[in-house]
């Protein structure tokens, strides 16, 4: 089974492999189902960051 993670954007799962881009923020890798979330995650992490919380 792959393992797929939240694109913290749109809250698609995304696997690691298909990911349209990624993104390091703190330590942590970001996996995007496309790169109009990238976009917007990289510009304001914080803001997608504490819908997590």
């Amino acid at each position: 089974m792959t393992t797929t993670f939240k694109d913290p954007v749109c809250g698609m799962d995304v696997a690691p492999e298909t990911a349209a881009g990624t993104s390091e923020y703190k330590g942590q890798t970001y996996y995007f189902c496309s790169l109009g979330c990238k976009k917007s995650f990289d510009k304001e992490p914080e803001k997608y960051l504490k819908r997590e919380e």
